[in-house]
């Protein structure tokens, strides 16, 4: 074997260690975003529409108390 056939070994050698590295790192990437994916419809979606709404309510409560505070005020001298 020549020097340059021992360097072109190792640059191919390193090229598929590289590939079986990227490859296995890919598939992970996409097993985790999938879980994440779920995990945004599943679990954080319905948390934030629940929460939303109490929120609302409370604002809307509060906002019902401010109009009352308002109208009594004008009404009194």
């Amino acid at each position: 074997m020549t020097e340059d056939n021992k360097h072109s070994r190792r640059f191919q050698t390193a090229g598929e260690r590289l590939d079986d590295l990227l490859g296995d790192a890919s598939a992970r990437i996409e097993e985790e975003t999938q879980t994440l994916i779920n995990y945004i419809n599943d679990e954080l979606v319905p948390a934030i529409r629940q929460h939303s709404s109490s929120a609302l309510r409370t604002a809307s409560a509060k906002l019902a108390k401010a109009a009352e505070h308002m109208e009594s005020s004008k009404r009194k001298p």
